[in-house]
């Protein structure tokens, strides 16, 4: 009886051992998950916040701008003053099939969008 008793004792006490390297191993897995996500998240934002030029931050928007684009605004104000209600209607019906060049008509004006995919204007 006493032999049967301890052979109980050895079986528990293998499958105890067993048992806590299964939960070790387990851990040791949990662990590596969750250091390889942290790594992944940590490389993604590293890529979305280290990609931007130092120049595009909303800190370095303000009321100046570049010179190129100063004189594009300068030039299609007075482009718009220049051309008769007829030309900029005939302008629109142009842009209006192309529904990305009537959003930025709504956004921009007539002579922005049209520039902006079509070209130049003719007249």
């Amino acid at each position: 009886m006493t032999s049967i008793r301890a052979r109980r004792t050895e079986e528990e006490t293998s499958d105890s051992v067993i048992s806590a390297d299964a939960e070790d191993t387990k851990m040791k897995t949990l662990i590596i998950l969750v250091l390889c996500s942290l790594a992944v998240v940590c490389l993604t934002s590293d890529a979305s916040t280290g990609s931007q030029p130092a120049g595009d931050g909303p800190a370095q928007d303000g009321l100046f701008v570049e010179r190129d684009q100063a004189s594009t605004v300068v030039r299609q104000k007075r482009a718009a003053a220049d051309l008769s209600p007829i030309q900029l209607e005939s302008l629109k019906e142009v842009c209006e099939p192309n529904l990305a060049c009537e959003a930025k008509m709504d956004i921009d004006g007539i002579i922005a969008a049209y520039t902006a995919y079509y070209g130049p204007i003719p007249y």
